[in-house]
Protein backbone atom coordinates (compact mmCIF):
# COMPACT_ATOMS: atom_id res chain seq x y z
CA UNK A 1 0.00 0.00 0.00
CA UNK A 2 1.09 3.79 -0.57
CA UNK A 3 0.53 5.07 2.51
CA UNK A 4 2.58 2.07 4.48
CA UNK A 5 5.96 3.50 2.87
CA UNK A 6 5.01 7.05 3.54
CA UNK A 7 4.90 5.87 6.88
CA UNK A 8 7.98 4.10 7.21
CA UNK A 9 9.78 6.66 4.94
CA UNK A 10 8.20 9.70 7.58
CA UNK A 11 9.89 7.27 10.73
CA UNK A 12 13.01 6.60 9.22
CA UNK A 13 13.40 10.41 8.00
CA UNK A 14 12.42 11.61 11.50
CA UNK A 15 15.06 8.49 13.13
CA UNK A 16 17.28 10.34 10.96
CA UNK A 17 16.77 13.56 11.87
CA UNK A 18 16.54 12.78 15.36
CA UNK A 19 20.08 11.31 15.02
CA UNK A 20 21.62 14.60 13.40
CA UNK A 21 19.82 16.83 15.70
CA UNK A 22 22.02 15.22 18.41
CA UNK A 23 24.96 15.33 16.96
CA UNK A 24 24.63 19.10 16.39
CA UNK A 25 23.44 20.12 19.51
CA UNK A 26 25.51 17.19 21.42
CA UNK A 27 28.01 19.22 24.47
CA UNK A 28 30.32 15.75 24.60
CA UNK A 29 32.55 16.38 21.64
CA UNK A 30 32.26 20.15 20.30
CA UNK A 31 34.93 19.66 17.98
CA UNK A 32 33.83 16.60 16.58
CA UNK A 33 30.38 18.39 16.14
CA UNK A 34 32.07 21.56 14.63
CA UNK A 35 33.69 19.45 11.62
CA UNK A 36 30.11 17.71 11.30
CA UNK A 37 27.89 20.35 11.20
CA UNK A 38 30.50 23.43 10.15
CA UNK A 39 29.03 25.52 12.83
CA UNK A 40 30.96 27.47 15.82
CA UNK A 41 30.64 24.36 18.61
CA UNK A 42 29.85 25.97 22.25
CA UNK A 43 33.39 27.22 24.14
CA UNK A 44 34.48 24.35 26.67
CA UNK A 45 36.22 26.26 30.13
CA UNK A 46 39.37 24.76 31.18
CA UNK A 47 39.53 26.03 35.14
CA UNK A 48 43.14 27.87 34.41
CA UNK A 49 45.19 30.99 36.10
CA UNK A 50 44.61 34.50 34.82
CA UNK A 51 47.33 36.13 33.14
CA UNK A 52 49.13 38.94 34.92
CA UNK A 53 48.62 41.52 32.27
CA UNK A 54 51.90 43.88 33.92
CA UNK A 55 54.43 40.97 34.54
CA UNK A 56 56.28 42.08 32.10
CA UNK A 57 55.75 46.14 33.01
CA UNK A 58 56.68 44.59 36.86
CA UNK A 59 59.69 42.58 35.07
CA UNK A 60 61.24 45.84 33.84
CA UNK A 61 60.53 47.36 36.45
CA UNK A 62 62.22 45.46 38.89
CA UNK A 63 65.58 45.51 35.85
CA UNK A 64 65.48 49.19 35.93
CA UNK A 65 65.84 49.85 39.09
CA UNK A 66 69.37 49.17 41.31
CA UNK A 67 69.90 45.66 43.33
CA UNK A 68 70.07 46.50 46.94
CA UNK A 69 71.78 43.71 48.55
CA UNK A 70 70.11 42.24 51.55
CA UNK A 71 71.83 41.02 54.21
CA UNK A 72 72.45 37.29 54.42
CA UNK A 73 73.60 35.07 57.82
CA UNK A 74 74.37 32.57 54.56
CA UNK A 75 78.10 32.77 53.61
CA UNK A 76 78.86 35.18 50.91
CA UNK A 77 80.42 33.74 47.49
CA UNK A 78 84.39 34.00 46.85
CA UNK A 79 83.69 36.76 44.16
CA UNK A 80 81.33 39.25 46.66
CA UNK A 81 84.24 38.80 49.22
CA UNK A 82 86.49 39.79 46.97
CA UNK A 83 85.00 42.77 45.37
CA UNK A 84 84.14 44.02 49.14
CA UNK A 85 88.01 43.48 49.92
CA UNK A 86 88.60 45.19 47.20
CA UNK A 87 86.54 48.52 48.33
CA UNK A 88 88.81 48.50 51.59
CA UNK A 89 91.21 50.21 50.36
CA UNK A 90 89.44 52.81 48.29
CA UNK A 91 87.81 54.28 51.35
CA UNK A 92 91.34 54.55 53.36
CA UNK A 93 92.96 56.54 50.25
CA UNK A 94 89.89 58.90 50.58
CA UNK A 95 90.24 58.97 54.42
CA UNK A 96 93.88 59.30 54.04
CA UNK A 97 93.04 62.40 51.74
CA UNK A 98 90.52 63.93 53.89
CA UNK A 99 93.23 64.03 56.97
CA UNK A 100 96.21 65.79 55.12
CA UNK A 101 96.99 68.95 56.67
CA UNK A 102 96.45 72.27 54.78
CA UNK A 103 99.39 74.58 55.15
CA UNK A 104 98.75 77.15 57.63
CA UNK A 105 100.66 80.17 55.71
CA UNK A 106 98.43 79.52 52.71
CA UNK A 107 95.07 79.85 54.52
CA UNK A 108 95.67 82.35 57.55
CA UNK A 109 98.56 84.75 55.53
CA UNK A 110 96.50 87.43 53.49
CA UNK A 111 100.43 88.30 52.01
CA UNK A 112 100.59 84.91 50.32
CA UNK A 113 96.58 84.95 49.00
CA UNK A 114 97.80 88.88 47.16
CA UNK A 115 100.34 86.85 46.06
CA UNK A 116 98.61 84.00 44.73
CA UNK A 117 96.23 86.43 42.77
CA UNK A 118 99.25 88.08 41.37
CA UNK A 119 100.53 85.14 39.95
CA UNK A 120 97.22 84.03 38.43
CA UNK A 121 97.85 87.49 36.84
CA UNK A 122 100.69 86.52 35.27
CA UNK A 123 99.65 83.87 33.30
CA UNK A 124 96.43 85.77 32.22
CA UNK A 125 96.70 86.52 28.42
CA UNK A 126 94.81 89.58 29.06
CA UNK A 127 98.26 91.22 31.36
CA UNK A 128 100.18 93.60 30.06
CA UNK A 129 103.53 93.90 30.06
CA UNK A 130 104.85 96.00 33.17
CA UNK A 131 101.60 96.01 34.85
CA UNK A 132 101.54 96.61 39.21
CA UNK A 133 101.00 94.17 40.90
CA UNK A 134 98.65 93.95 44.19
CA UNK A 135 101.17 95.61 46.67
CA UNK A 136 100.24 99.34 45.96
CA UNK A 137 97.33 101.30 47.02
CA UNK A 138 96.10 102.89 44.12
CA UNK A 139 92.93 104.28 45.50
CA UNK A 140 92.48 108.23 45.74
CA UNK A 141 91.24 109.37 49.09
CA UNK A 142 88.42 112.05 48.71
CA UNK A 143 88.00 114.85 50.87
CA UNK A 144 84.40 115.97 51.99
CA UNK A 145 82.84 113.31 50.17
CA UNK A 146 78.89 113.34 48.69
CA UNK A 147 77.89 109.83 49.98
CA UNK A 148 73.77 109.94 48.57
CA UNK A 149 74.47 108.07 45.77
CA UNK A 150 75.97 104.65 47.72
CA UNK A 151 73.25 105.62 49.96
CA UNK A 152 70.70 105.47 47.22
CA UNK A 153 72.17 102.62 45.64
CA UNK A 154 72.12 100.66 48.67
CA UNK A 155 68.69 101.23 49.78
CA UNK A 156 67.23 100.21 46.53
CA UNK A 157 69.06 96.76 46.28
CA UNK A 158 68.28 96.13 50.26
CA UNK A 159 71.99 96.09 51.04
CA UNK A 160 72.95 95.73 54.78
CA UNK A 161 75.64 97.31 57.41
CA UNK A 162 77.00 96.59 59.98
CA UNK A 163 80.08 97.27 62.48
CA UNK A 164 81.81 97.21 58.86
CA UNK A 165 81.32 97.90 56.09
CA UNK A 166 82.76 98.14 52.07
CA UNK A 167 80.45 99.20 48.81
CA UNK A 168 81.36 99.31 45.43
CA UNK A 169 79.59 102.15 42.57
CA UNK A 170 80.04 102.64 39.02
CA UNK A 171 78.26 103.96 36.34
CA UNK A 172 78.18 101.27 33.58
CA UNK A 173 77.07 98.11 32.75
CA UNK A 174 80.62 96.84 32.72
CA UNK A 175 80.67 94.09 35.42
CA UNK A 176 83.45 95.18 38.08
CA UNK A 177 84.06 92.95 41.08
CA UNK A 178 84.55 94.01 44.86
CA UNK A 179 86.58 91.84 46.96
CA UNK A 180 87.70 92.01 50.62
CA UNK A 181 91.32 90.14 52.27
CA UNK A 182 90.38 88.99 55.95
CA UNK A 183 92.96 89.74 58.23
CA UNK A 184 92.81 85.41 57.98
CA UNK A 185 94.19 85.95 54.30
CA UNK A 186 90.61 84.47 53.38
CA UNK A 187 88.98 86.45 50.38
CA UNK A 188 85.54 87.52 50.33
CA UNK A 189 84.25 87.73 46.66
CA UNK A 190 81.24 86.88 44.30
CA UNK A 191 82.79 83.05 44.77
CA UNK A 192 82.79 83.68 47.97
CA UNK A 193 80.18 85.30 49.24
CA UNK A 194 80.02 83.74 53.21
CA UNK A 195 83.62 83.96 55.40
CA UNK A 196 84.14 81.89 57.73
CA UNK A 197 84.72 85.08 59.89
CA UNK A 198 81.40 86.58 59.28
CA UNK A 199 82.17 88.53 56.35
CA UNK A 200 79.61 88.72 53.45
CA UNK A 201 78.78 89.75 50.49
CA UNK A 202 75.13 90.06 49.68
CA UNK A 203 75.18 92.64 46.52
CA UNK A 204 76.94 91.65 43.35
CA UNK A 205 75.38 93.08 40.20
CA UNK A 206 76.35 93.63 36.12
CA UNK A 207 77.31 89.72 36.03
CA UNK A 208 74.68 90.30 33.59
CA UNK A 209 74.60 93.33 32.21
CA UNK A 210 71.47 94.91 33.83
CA UNK A 211 71.83 98.04 35.39
CA UNK A 212 74.07 101.41 34.50
CA UNK A 213 74.26 102.62 38.47
CA UNK A 214 75.33 99.23 39.99
CA UNK A 215 76.44 98.70 43.68
CA UNK A 216 78.25 95.73 45.91
CA UNK A 217 78.22 95.34 49.09
CA UNK A 218 80.22 93.86 51.80
CA UNK A 219 80.03 93.84 55.56
CA UNK A 220 80.29 92.80 58.86
CA UNK A 221 77.57 92.60 61.43
CA UNK A 222 78.51 94.42 64.79
CA UNK A 223 80.83 92.80 67.10
CA UNK A 224 81.98 90.36 64.53
CA UNK A 225 84.65 91.76 62.60
CA UNK A 226 88.12 90.35 63.44
CA UNK A 227 90.97 92.45 64.90
CA UNK A 228 93.57 92.70 62.16
CA UNK A 229 94.55 94.46 58.47
CA UNK A 230 92.02 94.71 55.86
CA UNK A 231 92.59 94.75 51.60
CA UNK A 232 90.06 95.93 49.34
CA UNK A 233 90.37 94.85 45.80
CA UNK A 234 88.67 96.05 42.63
CA UNK A 235 88.51 94.14 39.41
CA UNK A 236 87.04 95.04 35.83
CA UNK A 237 85.80 91.22 35.39
CA UNK A 238 83.58 91.61 32.10
CA UNK A 239 83.49 94.23 29.47
CA UNK A 240 79.38 94.70 28.75
CA UNK A 241 79.06 98.79 27.67
CA UNK A 242 80.68 100.69 24.91
CA UNK A 243 83.45 102.34 27.13
CA UNK A 244 85.80 100.13 28.83
CA UNK A 245 87.66 102.30 31.02
CA UNK A 246 85.44 102.40 33.63
CA UNK A 247 85.43 105.06 37.07
CA UNK A 248 84.63 103.19 40.21
CA UNK A 249 83.89 104.62 43.97
CA UNK A 250 84.60 102.75 46.96
CA UNK A 251 83.23 103.61 50.35
CA UNK A 252 85.05 102.07 53.60
CA UNK A 253 83.20 102.21 57.04
CA UNK A 254 85.20 100.83 59.42
CA UNK A 255 83.40 102.29 62.38
CA UNK A 256 85.42 105.03 63.04
CA UNK A 257 83.55 107.53 60.05
CA UNK A 258 83.29 106.27 56.41
CA UNK A 259 85.72 107.28 53.93
CA UNK A 260 85.65 107.43 50.15
CA UNK A 261 88.43 106.62 47.37
CA UNK A 262 88.10 106.54 43.72
CA UNK A 263 89.92 105.50 40.64
CA UNK A 264 89.53 103.84 37.22
CA UNK A 265 90.23 100.56 35.75
CA UNK A 266 90.11 98.58 32.38
CA UNK A 267 89.03 95.37 31.32
CA UNK A 268 93.07 95.02 30.36
CA UNK A 269 94.55 95.70 33.71
CA UNK A 270 95.07 93.31 37.08
CA UNK A 271 93.17 93.52 39.88
CA UNK A 272 93.64 96.78 41.89
CA UNK A 273 94.65 97.19 45.88
CA UNK A 274 92.32 99.86 46.31
CA UNK A 275 93.30 100.54 50.23
CA UNK A 276 93.98 98.69 53.69
CA UNK A 277 92.39 99.21 56.60
CA UNK A 278 92.99 98.08 60.08
CA UNK A 279 90.66 97.02 62.89
CA UNK A 280 91.68 97.26 66.46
Amino acid sequence: MPWAAYVLFFILSGMFGFGISRILTGEENPAHTTRLGNVRANPVEVSEPRPNQFALEEDMTRLSKPTVPTPSTEPESDEVVEIEDAEIPIDAEIDEDDDTPISDDLLDSSEALLAEIGAEWDTNPRKEPDSDKLSVETGEEVSNPDLSDFHDRLKREGAQSGQVQVSLIWDNKNDLDLSVVCPSGERISFDNKLSSCGGQLDVDMNESPTSEQPVENIFWPAGVAPKGEYKVIIEHFEHHAEEDLTPYRVLVDDGNGPKEYQGEITNDEPPRLVCVFTIE
